[in-house]
């Protein structure tokens, strides 16, 4: 793939695939250098053009990523959307059907089966031919429920698959409840649902929400959050956001997972992993955190295959444990 350019050989760097924590940054970049057709995601830094070099950089995705670029510009062929690829975390990083990165890599470089080229590991000469995955969304995060007067507001994190469509929302009035059509109260393209305290003799209310695609495949359900209503007339009072563990997505996993936790109110998390024998493997979190949803990638490095757990502490004012909980994952290599 080099060639010549005004007597110099380029670097060419075509088609990679660079995910998680890199300290730098992903791509440092010089003069004759050609960065196109790569995917960035997770991590603090994208593409960096160093200071007097002009490299040539087009046609690359970097998403999830707090620094995008610096150094340049980036032209319009640049993108920063979901690559929606099949299993990041279990590291198949095939594209699904719907994935805006289908022939969006440079016109002038062509797949393996001839056509334009994808942006992103498999796309290019060297790349596959694959039949691409037509899957659900995956499940609304981070869903919150408020409770003002006499109104239920539930909130969530927007889904950014190219091919959503809408969310469903479910409530019954009893816990870890199953998914059925008799339990949707509505279908909206907005991540903001409002009603009214339901006219039941029920104190406690259950909600989850599902992300819908274009093809209506339906994403498993979201977190459930509870409402309980209490007192008579207007005295309520709302107990839905409380602490939780969740477990680990996916899982099994290899190379990496997802772990995510709520906290009700303020206090020292402490987020360990330990082996099934209880020895210490990593302390993944030590500090103070504000109320509220939090979720962290976990690649763990050198570890065998086997079960690990997950521990969350809280810990509040004058050292007054708040919260504790255990998950267990496993790791697949």
């Amino acid at each position: 793939m080099l060639k010549k350019k005004c007597g110099v050989v380029p670097t060419l760097i075509y088609n990679n695939l660079l995910i998680g924590s890199f300290t730098w940054r992903a791509i440092d970049t010089y003069n004759y250098n050609e960065i196109k057709n790569n995917v960035i995601i997770n991590s603090p830094k994208g593409i960096v053009a160093e200071a007097g070099h002009t490299p040539l950089i087009q046609y690359n995705n970097v998403w999830n990523v707090d620094q995008k670029y610096k150094g340049f510009t980036p032209d319009s062929t640049n993108l920063s959307v979901d690559p929606m690829m099949v299993n990041e975390g279990n590291s198949d990083f095939h594209l699904q059907m719907f994935s805006p990165l289908i022939d969006k890599g440079d016109p002038n470089i062509l797949d393996k089966d001839g056509s334009r080229s994808d942006i992103g590991l498999f796309g290019g000469p060297y790349g596959e031919s694959y039949t691409y995955q037509d899957l659900a969304p995956k499940p609304p995060r981070n869903v919150t429920a408020k409770l003002d007067s006499n109104t239920i507001t539930l909130k969530w994190i927007k889904n950014t698959e190219a091919d959503f469509y809408r969310c469903r929302v479910y409530r019954d009035t009893l816990p870890d409840f199953i998914l059925d059509t008799m339990k949707i109260i509505n279908t909206i393209t907005d991540t903001t649902f409002s009603e009214l305290i339901p006219n039941t003799p029920a104190k406690t209310y259950y909600y989850k929400i599902t992300a819908v695609d274009n093809q209506f495949n339906q994403s498993p359900a979201s977190e459930e959050v509870a409402v309980i209503i209490t007192g008579v007339e207007k005295e309520t009072k709302l107990s839905a956001n409380d602490y939780k563990l969740y477990a680990n997505y996916p899982n099994p996993f290899n190379p990496s997972t997802t772990i995510s936790y709520r906290l009700k109110e303020k206090g020292n998390v402490k987020l360990t992993v330990y082996d099934i024998g209880g020895e210490l493997i990593t302390k993944l979190v030590n500090e103070e955190k504000e109320a509220g949803y939090y979720e962290m990638e976990y690649k763990p490095d050198n570890l065998a295959s086997g079960a690990y757990l997950i521990v969350i502490e809280v810990i509040g004012e004058n050292k007054i444990p708040l919260f504790i909980n255990a998950k267990k994952m496993i790791l697949l290599k």
